[in-house]
């Protein structure tokens, strides 16, 4: 048996352009709403012990590793409409990425040089769990963010906590906060909201006495679900569309029929002194597509394209090779670094 999740608190709310179009706002206090994730009973409890707009919570966590309580990878999910899938997940060096037969197949991971990264369809991705030791029910809790500087905080202040205890961290009350923070992306100066965790009016005496006694209890709980798209962080624009699929309003489609990955090029000489030049590309739902020129515009092209390039193409059915197409048009949209 393993304890639930009972509810989740949001960082945010989303808001709606004139246009129709969905964007999530950060917010100065922890959000907690009856929906499909947070039982009613649940967010009455939490508000009666917090009240509506609370900027602070004491939290603690199940297990003494953070791999269990707090994981973090690189997160890029699909669909529309209000229905999705998780399409990519990865830590920066391998990745397992969805294919057309249904699965997940393995793949390098390019992070920041990945064009799904590139287009903010990827994000780094940690999801916080936890106990609320104060509200009635038994349970966990979870908060999603994609927040650097959130990350950052929660992973300094859980290894700090362990040196301290000597790698314990399990049931041990901690304050969680949401704090104003004044940041320079792109050399804009402007005002953010993060998490901070702090260990607070704990004497040195309490742990060497109360420690030894929490470290023998140790609850299960219920796995984190990592392939779950928190809501509250995606909208339309962030997912990648299925190839085919109708863009949501206001949307712009990440690839189009004619955009492909560049997977690879074989040029080789025909005993007639042309160059001949086999293109392969990889459409975004996996899909192989071949074909040949001979053009020396194009062959110029193909020699400066790198495997996962993203290439505008045009094949047609020309004839002069028999069954192949015929490349008659490339060139970069995204190129690796």
């Amino acid at each position: 048996m393993r304890i639930p999740r009972v509810g989740k608190i949001r960082l945010g709310l989303k808001q709606t352009r004139s246009g129709g179009t969905e964007y999530p706002t950060a917010t100065d206090y922890f959000v907690v709403a009856a929906d499909d994730a947070t039982s009613a009973t649940a967010a009455k409890a939490f508000h009666h012990v917090y009240g509506p707009q609370p900027k602070e919570i004491t939290i603690a966590f199940a297990s003494d590793d953070p791999e269990e309580f707090f994981p973090q990878y690189l997160s890029s999910y699909r669909g529309g409409a209000g229905r999705y899938e998780l399409f990519c997940r990865g830590d920066g060096v391998s990745a397992h990425r969805a294919d057309e037969k249904g699965g997940y197949a393995p793949i390098a991971c390019s992070y920041k040089e990945c064009a799904f990264y590139v287009a903010k369809k990827c994000k780094e991705l940690g999801k916080l769990q936890f106990f609320l030791p104060d509200v009635p029910g038994i349970g966990v809790w979870q908060i999603d963010t994609t927040s650097f500087h959130s990350t950052v905080n929660l992973n300094s202040a859980i290894t700090l906590v362990q040196a301290v205890t000597g790698g314990r961290i399990k049931m041990i009350p901690l304050t969680l906060r949401i704090q104003p923070k004044r940041v320079s992306p792109e050399g804009k100066p402007k005002t953010v909201y993060v998490l901070d965790l702090k260990l607070e009016d704990v004497r040195l005496k309490d742990f060497m006495e109360t420690v030894p006694l929490l470290s023998s209890f140790a609850p299960m709980v219920e796995h984190i679900a990592l392939d779950e798209m928190p809501d509250d962080l995606y909208v339309e624009q962030d997912l990648v569309r299925p190839t085919g699929a109708p863009a949501p309003t206001g949307v712009t489609p990440l690839f189009p029929d004619d955009v492909a990955y560049f997977e690879k090029r074989l040029i080789k000489t025909l005993p007639d002194g042309e160059v001949m030049a086999l293109v392969c590309l990889r459409t975004q739902d996996g899909a192989v597509k071949e074909g040949v020129t001979t053009d020396p515009t194009l062959l110029k092209i193909l020699k400066t394209l790198k495997k996962e390039d993203i290439v505008r193409h045009e094949f047609k059915d020309t004839h002069r090779v028999p069954g192949r197409l015929e490349l008659v048009h490339i060139e970069p949209v995204w190129q690796t670094a």
